[in-house]
C-alpha cells in the first residue's frame, strides 16, 4: 500500500528521464545487414545461407530470416527458391544516388575559444580563401563540399560526425588536429588531408603555409634595417604553429643577435590579450625595438594600442606582421591561402583517385615578404 505523506508536508513527485532501450536483436541484424550491403560486402550480389549468417553474428537462424524479410521489403534483396537471397540490381536512381554520394568531400574549419569561452582572434579572411580555393578546385572536379564549422572544443565531435555517417569519400581539417582521432581515422582508410596544420601520423596528409621560413626571413629583414632587440609575440596555444618561434629563434641566431627568454611574450589573441601583451612589451628593460607579431591581426592590435600610449610606429618601436588579414600600410610576410585551399584538395582527390600512389604528402607554400609603413630603422638612441 502506498504510504501517505505526513500532514502538512506536501507529496514530491518522483521525475526520471525515460530509459531508452536497447535496439533488439532483430534490429541490429537488420541494420549490419544494410550496412554490409552499402559497404559492398556481397560482390557476387549473393547473401551467405542464413545459416551461414546465423553463425557469424551470434543468433538464430529465425532472427536472420526475419530480418532478410525487412529487406526484402525495402527492395534491397530478393529470394530466389532452391537458390538463395540476392541483391536486387540498381535502379538508375540508386546509381545516381551512389554517384552523388561518392561525389561528397568534408570541410572541417576550426574556431578558437579563450579561457572565458569566447572566440579569440580568427584569421577570418584566410579561412575564407583557403575555402575558395578548396570550392573552386572540388567544383572542377565534379566535387561537392559539405561544410562545417565548429570550435577547437567540438572538434572530435564534429569530425566523427562526418567520418562515422559514411557520407564523405574524404575529409579536410583546417586549423586543428588531435593525433589520437587521427591515428583512428588514418586506420579507418578515410583519407585526411590537414589544411594549415601538421602532423606526424602516417597516413595523413597535410598543406600549409611555410611558417619557419617566413619567420626566419622577417627577423633577418628586421636585421638588416639594424634592430638588434627584436621581442616575439606568439599565440599562447603553443602546440599551434611551433614552426614559428623556430623561425624567429633562427632567425636571430643567422642574424648573431642575443636572444632574451623574456622577449618572447605569449598571448592570447584577443583584444585583451593583446593590450597585456603590449604592457610586458613597454615594461622590458632595454626595451626591444621591433615587434614581430603571430599574424597581422595581431600586429594591428599592438599598434592601436601603442599608438594609443604614445609610442610612435615605427619611429619609436617597428612592427611586423606574420599573414593574415589584409591590413593597409602594415608590413608583413603572406602566403597564398587561396592557393593552398587549392593545394589541399588537389592533394585529397589525388588520393581518392590514386590510392596508395605514393603522391607527396606534405606540401609547403611559401611566404612572400611585403614592407609597409610600420617598419624602419631602429631610433637612434638605441644603437649607440
Amino acid at each position: 500500500m502506498r504510504k501517505r505523506a505526513s500532514r502538512g508536508t506536501p507529496e514530491r513527485s518522483l521525475s526520471l528521464e525515460r530509459l531508452k532501450r536497447p535496439p533488439s536483436l532483430l534490429v541490429q541484424v537488420e541494420q549490419a545487414l544494410r550496412q554490409a550491403i552499402a559497404e559492398e560486402c556481397f560482390p557476387n550480389g549473393k547473401l551467405p545461407t542464413e545459416v551461414e549468417l546465423a553463425e557469424q553474428l551470434g543468433v538464430s537462424r529465425e532472427t536472420v530470416r526475419l530480418a532478410a524479410e525487412a529487406l526484402q521489403r525495402d527492395g534491397l534483396v530478393v529470394k530466389i527458391r532452391h537458390r538463395g537471397t540476392f541483391l536486387r540490381p540498381p535502379t538508375l536512381g540508386q546509381i545516381k544516388a551512389v554517384e552523388e554520394k561518392r561525389k561528397l568531400v568534408g570541410y572541417l574549419q576550426t574556431d578558437f575559444l579563450d579561457a572565458q569561452g569566447r572566440e579569440e582572434v580568427a584569421n577570418r579572411e584566410i579561412s575564407g580563401r583557403m575555402l575558395q580555393g578548396a570550392l573552386e578546385e572540388a567544383a572542377q572536379a565534379g566535387f561537392r563540399l559539405v561544410v562545417q564549422r565548429t570550435t577547437n572544443l567540438e572538434w572530435r565531435r564534429a569530425v566523427r560526425e562526418l567520418a562515422d555517417a559514411g557520407q564523405v569519400q574524404g575529409l579536410i581539417c583546417v586549423s586543428y588536429h588531435e593525433d589520437k582521432l587521427l591515428r583512428r581515422l588514418a586506420g579507418s582508410g578515410l583519407p585526411i588531408v590537414l589544411l594549415d596544420e601538421d602532423t606526424a601520423v602516417p597516413g595523413i596528409l597535410t598543406v600549409r603555409d611555410d611558417s619557419f621560413e617566413g619567420a626566419r626571413r622577417a627577423i633577418q629583414y628586421l636585421a638588416k634595417l639594424g634592430h638588434r632587440r627584436i621581442a616575439y609575440a606568439h599565440w599562447a596555444r603553443a602546440d599551434m604553429n611551433p614552426s614559428r618561434p623556430l623561425g624567429y629563434r633562427k632567425g636571430m641566431r643567422d642574424a648573431s643577435l642575443y636572444r632574451r627568454q623574456q622577449w618572447e611574450i605569449a598571448t592570447e589573441l584577443t583584444e585583451a590579450g593583446g593590450r597585456r601583451m603590449v604592457d610586458r612589451l613597454l615594461a622590458l628593460r632595454p626595451c626591444p625595438t621591433a615587434l614581430y607579431c603571430f599574424n597581422n591581426t595581431l600586429a594591428r592590435i599592438a599598434i592601436d594600442e601603442l599608438r594609443r600610449r604614445g609610442v610612435r610606429v615605427p619611429e619609436d618601436l617597428s612592427v611586423l606582421g606574420a599573414g593574415g588579414e589584409e591590413i593597409a600600410g602594415l608590413s608583413c610576410h603572406q602566403a597564398d591561402w587561396y592557393q593552398m585551399g587549392r593545394s589541399a584538395m588537389q592533394l585529397l582527390l589525388r588520393t581518392l583517385a590514386e590510392p596508395g600512389q605514393g603522391a607527396q604528402r606534405h606540401l609547403r607554400l611559401p611566404h612572400a615578404l611585403r614592407v609597409g609603413q610600420t617598419t624602419g630603422a631602429p631610433p637612434s638612441s638605441a644603437t649607440k
